[in-house]
């Protein structure tokens, strides 16, 4: 009976602490399903921040959520939430991954602020990384890291070094990420920290690998001969990297081969770009690459030419290596392999840009901006790599305006004779738009590319003609300038056309273009010898009404004339006084000074009945000479005599600027160079901000120069030879037997290769560098030497002669076995970049 009533005991209280457990249980999983905006977050009423504490206490892993989250929300609208503090480091051992994670994004927040209270926190983040969750192992050295407070600078040193041999990919990862962050808070760890990355580079994890890459970068990236022996790996990896390991990959390889190969396009003469475009057009939409040849595909070339162009193995390798990531679908890998291809691809292998670079222009604006800009620098310097694809940049309507002018400069750069016609027809239409300015960049590219080709200046220059007689300003402004521009390049065909121009002067009310109709019927005046005069008349007429720009050119325009024609002529001469005398009364003063300017120059200080200034000048001084700048205002400067200290002599007719009028006026005119809008981007490297922005900003970094010898190709082929640890080795896996094993004549797991020290380092021994290594062997060599010197007095020459024999054929077996064992151990992608053997048996 007794045990009847205890095993119902027993049994009533187990019930009622079941369904205890069954409530709380029931009471702890609705609470994932209520109904309810999170934007109870951020309420900041008093009411509801006395409760955060009272859930960061509770016993349920829900309520220190909920108060955790509320934290993070006051956080994130820049209140000072400090004083929870000691409430949130008591929950960072929680069992709850989400909660440890807003805890350690607390920590993170305030551990500069409560230095004292983060580093009692410090134990519990050591025990962390040693707990069989990688994701908390992790999460622990990412908050060492991540907290700003410098004392425990050393702590986290042994939680990286730690973390670097863990097995998981992912905890090397976050390591790597530590690197930086411990090289900031504390420099003097370097060294260390170089060590480390020397160690991590040899990881063969592309999860790990590109967080590597980035440390190295930011911590040391001047070491590039730690690149050398992991160089053909990185370049096998690049595929399989994540797609910001790939870009920071290739942006490390590009700077470490523009240090270590020769340039791939020579230093003999620059192919033209008609050569290019016949040796790419043939496969340039082939599939295969292998039909594009290296070289140039002319036979007449020279031998020194050809040895210029050949390009290293390693290079070749790289550009192999990196040419499917053109199919990325991030943008900025795309636009990295481009970068790669520009700098460091010859002539032939550079049209492979095109295509991909095409492709992006189908994101969004801001990527097209982005990636515009850099087509405008590549076509700046390899037109040809576009040149096929010119409707892909002819505009849409939808295009805003910074999109739009891009386009109109790349079809200026990428215009050929094959695709002119269509380009020019294009830009026609863009005139008939309504938006004066888009019409006005489609006439200055009109105009650039009849300066570009020659061969259409003459069709151009009879569009632009009859776009002089519109009825929009701008457009008659811009087309006239553009006639200007194309006149001065093609001086003996401008007669026909500037008389049609001034034809239309009497239509034509724009100030810019009749200031340029007038500067061209000034400088050809001596082929416009029946017009010219003419227009003076006109323009004599209509000066008080012209604007200042104008005025200036009919003052220019009568000098010429009189300079041309003599001052003989007295109707011009009478137009000209005229004229002078009406701009010596403008309001202007740029204008009354350029009169006076001209009439001291034309006339001198002769009298002439004519002018009334200049006989009033010549009344006061007679035997005056107009000065060295020949203003006509002469007094102060008189001829040298013998007197004079430096010996020279003047006469006055040397000194008198009237007599050389014509040739100042009349002189030829450079024609001027009409730069791009975008001039100066291809100085930048591709990819950079500093060519969006088309200026150097803060952090830039060009490019290093291609040397000038060739660096030694052979310490790349150190890691054939070399094995990294086994829990970085993916061949290795975790269950396998192997895993951890070493094998026969390689390094052991404990032992590392230094690349500054040339050698392994062990964990006992140091590191035993190639020097150390020689000098070992040189003393056994002499030691052996001098055994044998004993031994061979006593021998006698044939016994001498034979064992020269055998040691010959011993020093080729040893050579077979080694080269047997080299091949063996080298894999195909290796052999095949190797370079070619001299004649002695020896690599390069």
């Amino acid at each position: 009976m007794y045990n009847v009533d205890a095993y119902l005991k027993s049994l009533t209280s187990n019930a009622v602490k079941l369904s205890k457990k069954v409530q709380d249980g029931i009471a702890e999983n609705t609470r994932d399903f209520r109904l309810e905006n999170q934007a109870h977050f951020l309420d900041t009423n008093d009411e509801k921040m006395r409760e955060i504490r009272k859930d960061l206490d509770s016993r349920y892993e829900k309520e220190k959520l909920d108060g955790l989250k509320r934290l993070i929300a006051m956080i994130s609208k820049g209140r000072d939430v400090s004083e929870f503090f000691p409430d949130v480091v008591k929950n960072v051992a929680s069992k709850s991954l989400e909660v440890r994670k807003l805890v350690y994004i607390y920590i993170l927040r305030y551990a500069e602020q409560e230095q004292d209270l983060a580093l009692l926190s410090i134990n519990t983040f050591q025990k962390d990384l040693s707990d069989k969750n990688q994701l908390i192992r992790a999460m622990a050295l990412r908050v060492m890291s991540g907290i700003r407070v410098p004392v425990i600078s050393p702590i986290v040193m042994l939680g990286i070094k730690k973390c670097v041999t863990d097995l998981s990919p992912y905890v090397r990862k976050i390591a790597a990420h530590a690197i930086p962050k411990c090289h900031q808070l504390d420099p003097a760890q370097k060294d260390a920290l170089i060590d480390i990355i020397s160690t991590m580079l040899g990881d063969n994890s592309t999860f790990t690998i590109g967080s590597v890459l980035m440390a190295f970068n930011q911590v040391c990236p001047d070491r590039l001969d730690l690149i050398h022996p992991q160089y053909r790996k990185l370049c096998r990896m690049l595929v399989d990297m994540d797609e910001w390991g790939q870009i920071t990959a290739l942006d490390l390889l590009l700077r470490y081969s523009r240090t270590q190969f020769l340039n791939p396009i020579g230093k003999g003469a620059p192919v033209t770009r008609a050569k290019k475009e016949k040796s790419v057009a043939k496969s340039f939409y082939s599939d295969d690459d292998s039909d594009v040849s290296h070289h140039s595909s002319d036979s007449s070339e020279s031998s020194s030419d050809e040895e210029n162009n050949t390009i290293d193995p390693d290079l070749t390798f790289l550009l192999k290596c990196a040419l499917p990531l053109f199919q990325s679908r991030n943008s900025q890998v795309v636009l990295a392999v481009a970068k790669l291809y520009n700098h460091l691809a010859p002539a032939e292998e550079s049209y492979k840009i095109g295509r991909p670079l095409i492709r992006l222009l189908r994101g969004h604006r801001e990527i097209q901006f982005v990636v515009l800009n850099n087509i405008v620098a590549i076509s700046s310097k390899r037109p040809y790599v576009f040149d096929q694809f010119y409707q892909q940049f002819f505009v849409r309507s939808t295009d805003p305006v910074f999109i739009r002018n891009l386009k109109l400069e790349i079809l200026t750069l990428i215009a050929t004779e094959g695709n002119i016609t269509f380009v020019l027809r294009e830009l026609q239409e863009y005139v008939k738009s309504s938006n004066k300015d888009f019409v006005t960049q489609a006439i200055q590219a009109i105009g650039r590319c009849a300066s570009n080709i020659p061969d259409m200046a003459e069709s151009c220059l009879g569009g632009l003609l009859k776009l002089s007689f519109s009825k929009s300003d701008s457009v008659v402004a811009e087309s006239v300038v553009a006639i200007r521009r194309l006149l001065q390049q093609r001086p003996n065909e401008s007669v026909v056309m500037i008389t049609q121009l001034t034809k239309a002067l009497d239509e034509i009310m724009e100030p810019l273009a009749r200031a340029n109709i007038f500067w061209l019927v000034g400088q050809y005046c001596s082929q416009l010898l029946l017009v010219a005069p003419d227009v003076l008349r006109k323009a004599a007429k209509t000066f008080c009404s012209e604007s200042e720009s104008s005025k200036l050119q009919i003052l220019t325009l009568g000098g010429k004339l009189i300079a041309q024609e003599g001052k003989l002529s007295q109707t011009i001469n009478l137009l000209f006084q005229y004229i002078l005398n009406m701009a010596r009364y403008d309001l202007n003063y740029d204008v009354r000074d350029r009169a006076r300017f001209l009439r001291a120059l034309v006339y001198g200080q002769q009298k002439d009945g004519a002018s009334d200034s200049l006989e009033q000048d010549s009344d006061n001084v007679e035997d005056e000479s107009p000065d060295h700048n020949g203003n006509g205002q002469g007094g102060d400067f008189m001829a040298s005599s013998s007197d004079d200290q430096g010996g020279f002599e003047y006469s006055e007719k040397e000194l008198n600027l009237s007599d050389h009028v014509k040739k100042i006026l009349l002189s030829e005119k450079a024609a001027p160079i009409q730069e791009n809008p975008s001039h100066g981007r291809e100085q930048y490297t591709i990819g950079s901000m500093s060519l969006v922005l088309n200026r150097t900003v803060a952090g830039y970094e060009p490019l290093p120069d291609w040397p000038t010898v060739q660096p030694d190709p052979t310490v790349r082929r150190m890691a054939s030879t070399l094995e990294t640890p086994g829990h970085m080795n993916d061949r290795t896996g975790f269950g396998s037997e192997s895993f951890g094993g070493q094998g026969k004549g390689t390094p052991s797991s404990s032992s590392r290769y230094d690349g500054r020290s040339g050698g392994f380092v062990s964990g006992t021994g140091g590191a035993q560098s190639l020097d150390k290594f020689l000098e070992s062997s040189s003393e056994d060599s002499d030691s052996s030497e001098e055994g044998s010197s004993e031994d061979s007095d006593e021998e006698s020459e044939e016994d001498s002669e034979g064992s020269e024999e055998e040691s010959e054929d011993e020093e080729e077996g040893e050579e077979s076995s080694d080269s047997g064992d080299d091949e063996g151990a080298s894999s195909s992608e290796e052999e095949a970049i190797l370079p070619p053997t001299r004649s002695n048996g020896k690599r390069r």
